[in-house]
């Protein structure tokens, strides 16, 4: 039985590299993080690696945390469909997309801002079965009706791995998806007009699926999130979507329910190699996260998803920090939150799919 609430805080990408320039600190170990680092005086602290071997992206990794095996794991396209409202329907996939930008049919970018809404209705009128929905920034669901899941990734930041997608650096790009025969046909005429109505855009593919097959749900859990994936995951586990308000932290503490939350923060500037901006980041949500330093009752966790080290632009396989904190847990006495410090915690090494284990443990 569960005695007190959980609090589970997902920072994107934080966990990174030592870096030269930051006198061979992270961007975590260089950033001004008192609240942080109050939090780990009084907190048990580790390593967690997200998923073991490989460099995941979000959705697999935060679905791994919670406790799910990746054997059942929703692909990227379904989760995104569901965190815009989007169910789908049988016969249909849900592909994530990139709008990027080519030039002399080389992409240069894979991630330019979302075409104004005129562009948008000129690629749904290319194939009446083919949908672009626009989301957040550079990112968009395709809905594909009478198709197959079988479609290549060609992002490329992200192959196909078993059931999931990992996080590579691929030297070679594919400009054509490939597997079902017909369906990939269809994808990639519809894109090769879609680069005519853009000019020097193209859209990028990864993670297509259909409708996921459901799984027991985490019925006393709420969840606030920045994106979509995340927003998706947490409809699909059956928690309580929270919209974000002005003052976050005091929904947090209000909240009745155990609480997820994922702050995208860290993520952004690390894909573009800014380890300035990501220590940024990490300062503004230090401020963010001040008034939890009162709070008695409730098991707060903070850790990530995956690392984004600066250096390579991308999500990586090496472990991220964990903090673990609350009424009844004696800490460690390590007083610093970041990457070499958690290495010196009781915790340890574990693996993402151990972490929901350990917390009821403690908040039982």
């Amino acid at each position: 039985m569960i005695n007190r609430k959980i609090i589970l805080i997902i920072l994107d990408g934080i966990g990174d590299l030592p870096i030269a320039k930051l006198g061979n600190k992270t961007p975590l170990g260089a950033a001004g993080k008192p609240n942080l680092n109050a939090l780990a005086a009084r907190a048990k602290l580790g390593l967690m690696q997200p998923i073991k071997g490989i460099a995941p992206e979000s959705g697999a990794a935060q679905y791994a945390i919670l406790g799910y095996p990746l054997s059942k794991c929703p692909r990227r396209g379904p989760l995104e469909a569901l965190g815009i409202g989007y169910k789908l329907k049988k016969g249909e996939i849900a592909i994530r997309c990139n709008f990027a930008r080519a030039r002399e049919k080389k992409i240069v970018d894979v991630r330019m801002k979302i075409p104004p809404r005129g562009i948008i209705k000129k690629l749904n009128r290319i194939d009446p079965e083919i949908r672009i929905i626009p989301t957040i920034d550079y990112r968009a669901v395709m809905i594909v009706k009478n198709a197959s899941d079988n479609v290549s990734n060609t992002h490329p930041g992200y192959e196909k791995y078993g059931s999931i997608s990992r996080a590579v650096t691929r030297t070679k790009i594919e400009r054509i998806c490939r597997g079902d025969r017909e369906t990939c046909k269809r994808i990639n005429k519809f894109i090769a007009n879609a680069e005519k109505i853009m000019h020097n855009g193209t859209i990028l593919l990864r993670d297509a699926g259909k409708k996921p097959t459901n799984v027991k749900k985490m019925r006393n859990w709420s969840i606030i999130a920045d994106m979509p994936v995340e927003i998706g995951l947490g409809k699909f586990l059956g928690m309580k979507v929270i919209k974000r308000g002005k003052d976050e932290v005091r929904q947090i503490v209000n909240c009745r329910t155990n609480i997820y939350v994922q702050i995208k923060g860290p993520d952004k500037p690390a894909h573009k190699g800014d380890f300035k901006g990501k220590a940024m980041a990490i300062e503004r949500i230090d401020r963010l996260l001040a008034p939890l330093k009162k709070e008695k009752n409730a098991l707060i966790c903070i850790t990530a998803d995956h690392s984004t080290p600066c250096a390579l632009k991308r999500h990586s396989a090496d472990p991220v920090p964990v903090l673990i904190s609350g009424a009844g847990i004696r800490g460690d006495g390590i007083g610093e939150f970041s990457e070499s410090a958690c290495k010196r915690g009781s915790i340890g090494r574990i693996e993402g799919r151990q972490l929901m284990r350990t917390l009821y443990a403690f908040a039982s």
